[in-house]
Formats: structure tokens, C-alpha cells, sequence
């Protein structure tokens, strides 16, 4: 004979909770598998987000030495164009030739890289594109607008290489205290 305290197997001892420690490991695995899942996920988005900003960053770096250079160019212009400028008129004809080929070049390099001046003659001063170095009394143009460019100006875009160099238009003294009384 068996003693019933002996044998596991007797219908009163069975454990209840058995069924509820098969669905626990499954459940448990179940969190398990969506944690990793999530971590998954947020790894790859983090990997996204990575790659993008180093493209940007690239991209930021490539521009600012693009503008560095081209920023450099821009006092070669300035030096041919009062080069050309200042050609004696009794000058040999093929080396001031030479010298205005040198100038289109440039200015074709300045095109095809998105290079402009900014206009400025005869425009109303903005302090987003000119500096005003001076201020000139004048009747012949009104208040605030450029006179004269003392040193051309260049863009990129929107992006200012160099601000033009200007004097700007301003009432005669004399003239602004009559309109004040």
C-alpha cells in the first residue's frame, strides 16, 4: 500500500496554480520580446536621426570652407577690376585683353557658383546687405538712398559673402532746418 502522503499524484494534492506558472513564463516572455522590440526600434530611429545629422553637419562643413574660399576670390575681383580700371589708355591692347579675359573668367566662376553682387547704386540703404561708411549732403537724391559704392558687395543665396561698402544720400543742413520751421 501506498501512503497517500507519499505519492504527488493523488487528486486532492494537485497544485492549483500550475496552469498559472505556464502563462506566467509565456506572459513574461511575451513583455520580454515587446521590451526588446521597443529597444529595437528606438536603435534604429536613434541610427536615423545619427545619420541625419551628419549629413547636415557635412554638409554645414563642406558650406562654410565653400564660402571661406569663394569669400577669398572675391578681393581677387575687387583687385582686377581696379586693374582694369587704371589701363594707361596708351596701354599694349593685348595685355589689357588679357586682363579683362582674366575678369570674365572670374565672373563666370562667381556665376556658376551662385555668386552676386548686391545691388546697390541708386537703392535705399539696407543695413542687411550695405555698410554705410559715409554720408553725403545731397539734393540730387533723397534721404537714405546709396550715392555711391565704394566696394562692390557679394551673395550667395541669401547668404551675405561681403557687405557692399556705400555712402549714403542726406538732406544739406541748411535745407532740413528750413523744413523744420
Amino acid at each position: 500500500m501506498t501512503n497517500e502522503n507519499e505519492n504527488p499524484e493523488t487528486p486532492h494534492e494537485i497544485n492549483i496554480e500550475e496552469p498559472e506558472e505556464i502563462i506566467d513564463p509565456l506572459e513574461k516572455a511575451t513583455n520580454e520580446r515587446d521590451h526588446f522590440k521597443s529597444l529595437a526600434q528606438r536603435s534604429q530611429a536613434d541610427l536615423v536621426n545619427y545619420r541625419n545629422r551628419v549629413t547636415q553637419e557635412s554638409e554645414e562643413a563642406r558650406r562654410s570652407v565653400k564660402f571661406g574660399i569663394l569669400s577669398r576670390f572675391i578681393s581677387v575681383a575687387d583687385d582686377m577690376s581696379r586693374a582694369i580700371e587704371s589701363i594707361p589708355e596708351d596701354a599694349d591692347t593685348k595685355w589689357s585683353e588679357g586682363i579683362s579675359l582674366v575678369m570674365r573668367n572670374l565672373e563666370n566662376v562667381f556665376q556658376i557658383e551662385g555668386i552676386e553682387k548686391i545691388d546697390s547704386l541708386n537703392c535705399v540703404f539696407d543695413p542687411n546687405f550695405h555698410e554705410a561708411l559715409m554720408y553725403e549732403e545731397t539734393e540730387d537724391s533723397e534721404e537714405g538712398y546709396i550715392v555711391s559704392v565704394i566696394q562692390e558687395g557679394y551673395k550667395i543665396g541669401t547668404k551675405i559673402l561681403r557687405p557692399a561698402r556705400v555712402i549714403v544720400a542726406k538732406k544739406p543742413e541748411v535745407k532740413q532746418k528750413q523744413e523744420e520751421m
